[in-house]
């Protein structure tokens, strides 16, 4: 049986995690056609993995799956990072060249 503190921390995470998603298509929807497309795609990719690998390790806790869906929220959220990571290298280097 599940604690019900360790429910309430995913449920958070989750509701967290929902926000994640909101503002990555936000920012998709900002910078789509534009100059600054490219590395605000990987940042919102990025944002979209992470939020998804975190998910699926609070509902993995919450319902007790299977190691499975554990194993595949790691390699979701190392998608995400790299993605992140590309993103945020790819806005860095712009703005260095810019300045």
């Amino acid at each position: 049986m599940v604690e019900v503190s360790r429910i309430i921390v995913n449920l958070v995470s989750l509701a967290v995690n929902a926000g994640l998603f909101y503002y990555a298509i936000r920012l998709l929807l900002i910078f789509k056609g534009g100059k600054k497309e490219k590395p605000w795609l990987y940042v919102s990719g990025g944002a979209f993995a992470l939020a998804g690998g975190t998910s699926l390790f609070s509902i993995y806790l919450i319902l007790e799956l299977p190691s499975f869906v554990h194993a595949v929220g790691g390699v979701v959220s190392l998608i995400g990072g790299l993605l992140l990571l590309a993103g945020l290298r790819s806005e860095h280097r712009s703005w260095k060249s810019a300045g």
